[in-house]
């Protein structure tokens, strides 16, 4: 009998230390959950009110915790309804929260952007090229047509250019065969030759 009760109160004790070591972790969970959430507010708060022409339109963003849904508020608290930004803004958003997941992992993950530049005015252009491109990655791939990125845009990133390939598709191939160098150098280059 007596050592019956010791087993059973062994058992008990091994419960309630296994209960209490889950609630512990679960605790756990939640505190690091919420504090991630607060850095990628953070983050995304700052790339956006970096990035975005507008200096006033974002004071901050809260991300529900539950959902993930991001919630866009002005200087006086008022919340922006994403649909009221111009589609320039909305790809700005999408940048501004790619910048953000990635600063708030803490791991230099390659960035790849199509077509970057097609929705966006001038200014906004060239605070991307200023004050995105060059800091969004260790390694940053962009994908656009030659009229987003000219001579000028090009010029302006060459510093932070390490590799520039002009992609032809072959309608009668069928396929897409890669050149070096961009496509007004090419050119240039076939007419000189």
């Amino acid at each position: 009998n007596v050592a019956e009760t010791e087993e059973t109160q062994k058992g008990s004790r091994t419960e309630n230390i296994a209960i209490n070591a889950r609630q512990l972790l679960d605790d756990f969970t939640q505190t690091s959950t919420k504090k991630r959430l607060l850095e990628l507010e953070e983050n995304f708060t700052t790339a956006l009110q970096r990035l975005i022409r507008k200096e006033d339109l974002i004071n901050k963003v809260k991300i529900e915790p539950e959902t993930l849904a991001a919630t866009l508020f002005d200087r006086e608290g008022r919340r922006i309804a994403k649909s009221d930004l111009s589609a320039g803004e909305r790809q700005i958003y999408a940048l501004a929260i790619l910048e953000a997941l990635t600063k708030t992992s803490g791991r230099r993950l390659p960035v790849i952007i199509d077509t970057p530049l097609g929705r966006l005015d001038s200014k906004h252009r060239k605070n991307l090229v200023e004050n995105y491109f060059p800091s969004a990655s260790h390694q940053v791939i962009i994908l656009s047509t030659d009229t987003e990125v000219d001579e000028n845009f090009f010029s302006d990133l060459r510093s932070s250019i390490s590799h520039a390939y002009e992609l032809t598709f072959d309608d009668i191939e069928k396929c897409t065969s890669a050149q070096e160098g961009y496509f007004w150098k090419r050119r240039e280059n076939e007419r000189a030759a």
